[in-house]
């Protein structure tokens, strides 16, 4: 026999096996296994080491403290003292420990966990891709084949050596997608995929991968608006069994939304800027590996890809993943296109706060894999046909499909060294050796990007870092002798007698009335056994009255209790649901039309976890303590006029904002510090939504700095801020060391933060001088 017939039965000898494999599933698990395996183990040969990326700190420092409080303190985790002056650990956006993964968190620890579920997720990935596909038209072969461009790409490549575990979500996608696909075509059971896909996708720290899945879904809804042959009723069913899948969705990661709710709530995100990439860049980021002096790879899914990709789009029901993936192409551009379909997706409340568009190639990769599956089926299935039998174009099929399944197999090869080298290119240090002080916990100004070595000691990091500004008190203190304080040292005492994150226990005696403060931040969750809560400044603060007082702090805040609660009545809604559709499926199907009666008692069972949220908010009163907003150094944000030391600018902009006047805190600054920059402002008409403030600090040699803004004083919204007042916006302006000798000038202007970042016109510079649409604040010459 020829050497090419031997290659040729070898060749066909493995097409059947990895068709075998994929047609069972433990046997497809275990190879999707071994690929997970092979991607992972990097992570998982050094689990027992600490990632010393400053952002790893931070991101694990949220699992940590939730399995603290389980293991250790045997509370819910609802707050971590030990980060920024306490924090409301359930509504951090980036904390991912209510996800099914945190019990390998609370059995191993994080760092070991951390690798397991990086593990652990790819096999979902590579599942769900696989399925999906399937669900799209694929074989079995070309779907197992193309699985791992998406579940394997360069954002699970990239992630772990940042932290970024959360984005690990990503995996998810394609069940989420799926649900919704199903749930589109009239399957009930398709709900309890759609929702629980959903909420293990906000549960996990799905601050990207939630909102993009959410973007993934409307195209699944549009394609089925659009698809042809689909008669009314069916159509009308299919969005209603979707629309039922998204409300429970919602209720059933209503412990995560409303806590984040809350949260965002207190202290608003607000991103400006007009990110943009390059053609160039966003081909780098998806078609070429690892780079050490660039972004290439962080998106990668080989260039092996493509052969399959371009067959693919030959089929007729690739139609709508073609027009998707133009989409996403389009929006990961950012501002680099006109128009930009990303700035029009910033206008939607949720995605205001999107600062990232090459994100959206994580999308373009769950399309590249999908039409890689239908490229090896349309040339697999053309193969097999009695047509191509008969003709030449046997052997041209047979060609064309060897390619692009070789391709894609060689393909992985380039994926899981992805995988390694970002591994390998991590600093790893030693895990903290836990040594609890014998003094108990003590706030320290800490280091954020150390924040893991802080915990163990029992000390609390001032120190503060998240992707939303944390309100955090100026009154806290890491040099305090004790945690605890009165207002007036000689009305009593108090001392400490418990301590935990969540309850903080006290004996105070008073022979007058006092106040008794916390060295942590106040949150409208906290609750006393005696006496008021109030907020100092953002200091949690207790007025108390005369007498010996036993006074417990508890943090129970309405949205925990609540949101919880709905999270358990979705689920006791999605175990009624799968019990009736398992019975129905017998009778008529699971796909068949919704009846009037079956649609009211879907309607009844994705409304249900609203009734605790309306009860909760009827029953458990939350007092909200609203303090007028203030400078950094105290003062009042808000005034009645500017004071009368500042210099006067009153300059008007177009959009009814004036720019009163400007002052220095330091007239001769001294270089290496900060100083004070003052801007007094004032609001004489409702001007456009989403204004920022910049600062140009400009020397007469060298190169300048900026201090861009939004929120005045870092705490008030020009679209929140009173008309006809002053409005002072006091930030810091660090003098560089090199500062000595050379004339600064300030310039300052408005810009439309969202809306394409143009600046918003000089209508009159009053005693300013104006250039370029901005005006000249103040100058100074540093001594």
């Amino acid at each position: 026999m020829s050497p090419a017939r031997h290659l040729l039965r070898f060749a066909g000898g493995l097409y059947r096996t990895a068709r075998h494999v994929a047609a069972q599933t433990p046997l497809r698990l275990a190879l999707f296994a071994g690929l997970a395996l092979a991607a992972a183990w990097p992570l998982l040969s050094t689990a027992a080491s600490l990632n010393e990326f400053r952002d790893a700190h931070v991101l694990a420092h949220y699992e940590i403290a939730a399995r603290e409080s389980i293991l250790r303190w045997h509370q819910a985790p609802l707050w971590d003292p030990y980060y920024c002056g306490g924090m409301y650990l359930l509504g951090t956006p980036q904390a991912r420990f209510v996800s099914p993964t945190f019990l390998l968190t609370l059995v191993f620890g994080e760092t070991r966990a951390e690798a397991l579920t990086a593990f652990l997720m790819m096999i979902v990935g590579l599942e769900g891709t696989f399925r999906y596909a399937r669900d799209r038209g694929a074989t079995r072969f070309g779907a197992v084949v193309a699985a791992p461009v998406f579940a394997l790409g360069g954002i699970f490549a990239t992630s772990p050596s940042l932290g970024w575990i959360g984005f690990f979500g990503f995996e998810l996608l394609p069940w989420i997608a799926l649900g919704v696909r199903r749930s589109l075509a009239g399957d009930r059971r398709a709900i309890v995929l759609v929702a629980a896909g959903a909420a293990w996708c906000v549960g996990f720290g799905g601050t990207y991968a939630a909102p993009l899945s959410a973007v993934w879904c409307a195209f699944e809804v549009l394609e089925f608006l659009f698809r042809r042959k689909v008669p009314l009723r069916a159509r009308g069913s299919g969005l209603f069994v979707a629309a039922i899948g998204a409300a429970l969705a919602v209720g059933l990661a209503a412990v995560r939304l409303w806590p984040i709710a809350d949260t965002l709530a207190a202290a608003p995100r607000v991103i400006g800027g007009t990110p943009s990439n390059e053609w160039s860049v966003l081909v780098r980021m998806f078609f070429f590996p690892i780079h050490p002096e660039g972004d290439d790879g962080e998106f990668y899914v080989g260039f092996f890809v493509v052969p399959a990709v371009l067959l693919g789009l030959l089929r007729r029901r690739s139609s709508g993943l073609a027009v998707a993936a133009v989409a996403f192409t389009w929006l990961s551009a950012g501002y680099a296109l006109h128009p930009s379909l990303f700035a029009a997706l910033r206008e939607l409340p949720l995605y205001t706060t999107l600062r990232y568009p090459e994100r959206f190639l994580i999308l373009l990769g769950l399309v590249a894999s999908v039409l890689c599956a239908l490229g090896v089926s349309l040339v697999e299935a053309y193969a097999r046909t009695p047509h191509a039998r008969r003709t030449k174009r046997r052997g041209t099929a047979h060609a064309v499909f060897v390619v692009a399944a070789v391709a894609l197999v060689v393909n992985v090869g380039p994926l899981v060294a992805q995988h390694t080298l970002h591994a390998l290119g991590r600093g790893l240090g030693a895990l903290p050796d836990p040594a609890p002080s014998p003094d108990g916990f003590h706030q320290a100004r800490g280091d954020r990007w150390l924040l893991d070595y802080y915990e163990p000691l029992d000390r609390g990091s001032l120190s503060c870092w998240d992707a939303y500004p944390v309100p955090q008190s100026p009154l806290l203190r890491g040099d305090a002798r004790h945690e605890e304080s009165l207002s007036d040292p000689h009305a009593g005492t108090v001392t400490a007698t418990r301590w935990s994150p969540d309850r903080l226990d006290y004996d105070v005696s008073l022979t007058r009335p006092a106040s008794l403060a916390v060295n942590q931040n106040w949150h409208a969750g906290w609750r006393t056994s005696v006496g008021t809560i109030r907020s100092d400044r953002g200091l949690l603060t207790v007025d108390l009255p005369a007498g010996d007082h036993e006074v417990s702090l508890r943090f129970e805040p309405r949205s925990a209790t609540g949101g919880a609660l709905a999270s358990l009545v979705a689920i006791g809604s999605l175990v009624v649901l799968a019990r009736r559709t398992r019975r129905a499926r017998g009778r008529h199907g699971e796909r068949a039309p919704v009846t009037p009666r079956e649609g009211a008692i879907l309607v009844g069972l994705a409304l249900a976890p609203a009734i605790p949220v309306f009860a909760t908010l009827a029953l458990v009163p939350q007092k909200t303590f609203v303090e007028p907003p203030t400078t950094p150094d105290g003062r009042p944000v808000v005034a009645d006029a500017i004071d009368p030391a500042a210099v006067r600018l009153d300059a008007t902009f177009d959009d009814g904002i004036e720019l009163e006047a400007a002052t220095l805190s330091d007239p001769d600054p001294v270089p290496g510090r900060d100083v004070w920059l003052e801007l007094d402002w004032r609001r004489t008409a409702r001007p456009d939504p989403g204004l920022g403030v910049f600062v140009h600090i400009e020397p007469s040699s060298g190169t300048g700095l900026n201090g861009d803004h939004v929120l005045l004083s870092d705490v008030l919204d020009f679209d929140e801020a009173p008309a006809g007042k002053t409005l002072r916006d006091v930030i810091p302006l660090y003098v560089p060391d090199d500062a000595r000798g050379k004339t600064w000038k300030v310039w300052v202007g408005l810009w439309h933060v969202r809306r394409g970042g143009s600046r918003v016109g000089v209508a009159d510079g009053g005693h300013a001088q104006v250039e370029g649409g901005r005006v000249l604040a103040v100058s100074f010459v540093p001594r």
